[in-house]
């Protein structure tokens, strides 16, 4: 029992620490429950080989994912003509035009543009390697080899890994061509039926909407319902965010490297552009190639793009992000980064892609339930 003053009268301070120690330790019981889900649905996927199987199926359906993925992005557009007075079915064409021409645009002009240049870079790519030889020797002829350490050793390994490289990307290089072409070719048909799915979902996007709620028992149907509209504005918010930085980085990557006479210039701002979205390690993956190309060139070229680049990311995580992902959902670092390993270790570059979205939808979906049953004392700030 709490015991009681001379005044008969409770120990406020004492129920206050009792309540605070109670909450940290349902603060650590909540992560130590989170970190055994985790790892139970880590063994599940093994043991079950659920990976395999979901590869199989999003392959499979993936024409549908892109019709859903291009209704969804383009409704807010039709939705605003629809408020302007223009039908639904006019202003689902004018905006697939408009989506169409940029595509056309983009296909015969963008897209031969970093072609010939990712050629290009692949065929100077053994130009590249020597060059990174002769550098590799440089430095390691001003270093002599003493009891712990033996630099000729060292060398010999960097080289040997370096001509073992270089060879392989020479002897595999008309393969990997021809198998890009493949992919593309394949990717175009994909691309082009969940176009025309995403066309006659985009028509008629909130009936599908009240399709899918239809499955459902009444039930649950208006918390289904509230629980969607929540979800949706997060992710809609995120992909807004995270496609204007990105964009953001392309084009700011491709006028600096211009400017400072990168070799495919165009190329290489692209990928920093798409490895943006990637939190944290995006911009050392997108930035690492160029800057080892710009090396190559010359030392005072490689420098400079170097300076340039942690410039921009300076910029955007310090302004553009706080700026343009403030409506977005705060996720904690480690969060993200956990996320980041998880995904990536199962689904690639992909998967770190979609890391974070799918991670703030899970965090959504927690604190819409918690709002509305009260489970923890958690607010979002």
């Amino acid at each position: 029992m709490l015991k009681k003053d001379g005044n008969n009268k409770l120990d406020v301070n004492k129920i206050n620490s009792t309540v605070s120690l109670f909450n940290k330790i349902l603060k650590i019981g909540y992560l130590l429950i989170i970190v055994v889900a985790i790892y139970a649905f880590t063994l599940i996927i093994k043991e079950w080989s659920i990976v395999g199987f979901l590869k199989t199926v999003l392959k499979i359906l993936t024409p549908f994912f892109i019709g859903i993925i291009i209704a969804w992005l383009f409704n807010p557009f039709v939705t605003w003509l629809q408020k302007k007075k223009v039908n639904r079915i006019l202003g689902t064409t004018i905006v697939y035009i408009l989506f169409l021409g940029l595509i056309y645009f983009f296909v015969y002009n963008i897209i031969p543009m970093i072609a010939s240049q990712a050629t290009d870079v692949a065929n100077s790519i053994p130009e590249i390697i020597d060059v990174v030889s002769d550098k590799t020797n440089d430095i390691f002829d001003g270093l002599k080899s003493n009891n712990l350490i033996d630099y000729d050793k060292i060398k010999a390994q960097i080289l040997d890994s370096l001509n073992e490289v270089g060879g392989n990307i020479v002897s595999g290089l008309p393969t990997l061509l021809m198998n890009m072409v493949k992919s593309f070719i394949s990717a175009l048909g994909t691309f082009g039926i969940g176009l025309l799915i995403g066309f006659y979902m985009l028509l008629n996007f909130n009936n599908v909407s009240k399709t899918l709620l239809s499955f459902l028992p009444k039930k649950i149907r208006n918390t289904a319902e509230d629980l969607f509209i929540t979800m949706n504005s997060t992710l809609f918010n995120y992909v807004k965010g995270i496609l204007t930085v990105a964009f953001f980085i392309f084009i700011a990557d491709y006028i600096g490297f211009l400017i400072l006479g990168v070799d495919a210039s165009l190329l290489f701002a692209a990928f920093c552009g798409i490895t943006d979205i990637i939190p944290y390690v995006g911009p050392y993956i997108g930035g690492i190639p160029v800057a080892l190309m710009s090396l190559t060139q010359s030392t005072t070229t490689g420098i400079l793009v170097i300076i340039y680049i942690v410039m921009i990311q300076l910029l955007e995580s310090m302004v553009l992000q706080p700026l343009i992902m403030s409506k977005t959902m705060k996720l904690n670092p480690v969060t993200i980064l956990i996320g980041l390993l998880v995904f990536g270790h199962f689904f690639g570059i992909i998967g770190m892609i979609f890391a974070t979205p799918c991670i703030a939808l899970v965090k959504s979906i927690i604190i819409f339930y918690d709002k509305k049953y009260h489970f923890t004392n958690y607010r979002k700030e």
